[in-house]
């Protein structure tokens, strides 16, 4: 079964016209005769970034042009993670349609998800570009260490929506409890705030979150440092525990998808 899981993952990658034509697809339809199309988000994520810049570094006491990058470069990369978790969830159900009409294998839909939410973070990544412009980043060669980073990361969100929408496909409680949860994960994890601002005895909840290393791995590359070795060996665990259970889930379930959605 794990031979057919893999297969359907390498004839979904030989099929990336089909899953990048969609994602596509789907973000013009979704902004179809708007103004500016995706940009709103953009706009929207510029607006909370800001307020949030000028009321958190009060708080937290931090200087504002050292704060806003860190604020823009934590909230844009969550809203990635945290769509792809809950979209991921109904990723078989809300493709559906497709599945019935189209004879394609079923992680294609995984990746046109990913693709998709791609697509919003690149558009989104001109806020993080114009605010390190005004706090005035100094790029480094560890800011390089962002794209094999940012790959490792949507390598743990590939199976994460795939083991989702494999079980959400069966329990459809599964998307209503990740919708639940993803707001708490947002509290626990470092998005607009850094580990060393916790006290010492309270930063085993960041610690103990998975997020917190997928966040980091990223964002500490656009600061301009590099990642500790603990941060890229945890993303690498991720990644080969979470897609040997991924796999052996989807196996177990992929000649039932179809009835089940």
């Amino acid at each position: 079964m794990i031979k057919a899981a893999i297969t359907d993952i390498i004839d979904s990658l030989k099929r990336a016209d089909l899953w990048l034509f969609l994602g596509w697809h789907d973000v013009r339809q979704r902004y179809r005769r708007s103004i500016l199309g995706p940009f709103w988000i953009t706009l929207a994520s510029a607006i909370v970034i800001g307020f949030m810049s000028l009321v958190y570094s009060g708080l937290f006491r931090q200087d504002i042009k050292t704060f806003m990058p860190l604020a823009a470069s934590g909230l844009i990369i969550w809203g990635f993670i945290a769509s792809c978790l809950v979209d991921g969830s109904s990723v078989f159900i809300s493709s559906s349609a497709t599945i019935k009409q189209i004879p394609a294998p079923l992680p294609l839909h995984v990746f046109r998800l990913v693709w998709q939410q791609g697509i919003y973070l690149l558009h989104n990544a001109t806020v993080i570009v114009l605010v390190m412009i005004f706090a005035q980043v100094q790029l480094t060669w560890a800011t390089l260490l962002v794209f094999p980073a940012l790959m490792l990361v949507v390598l743990n969100l590939i199976w994460m929506a795939l083991l989702l929408g494999s079980i959400g496909a069966r329990f459809r409680d599964i998307p209503v409890i990740i919708q639940t949860f993803v707001p708490a994960l947002f509290l626990g994890t470092p998005v607009f705030w850094q580990v060393s601002f916790l006290p010492e005895g309270r930063r085993w909840v960041a610690y103990i979150n998975p997020f917190t290393y997928l966040l980091e791995v990223v964002r500490i590359p656009i600061l301009g440092t590099s990642p500790s070795v603990g941060i890229w060996t945890a993303c690498i665990l991720m990644a080969v525990v979470g897609w040997t259970v991924a796999l052996t889930t989807y196996a177990r379930s992929r000649s039932k998808l179809a009835y089940w959605i």
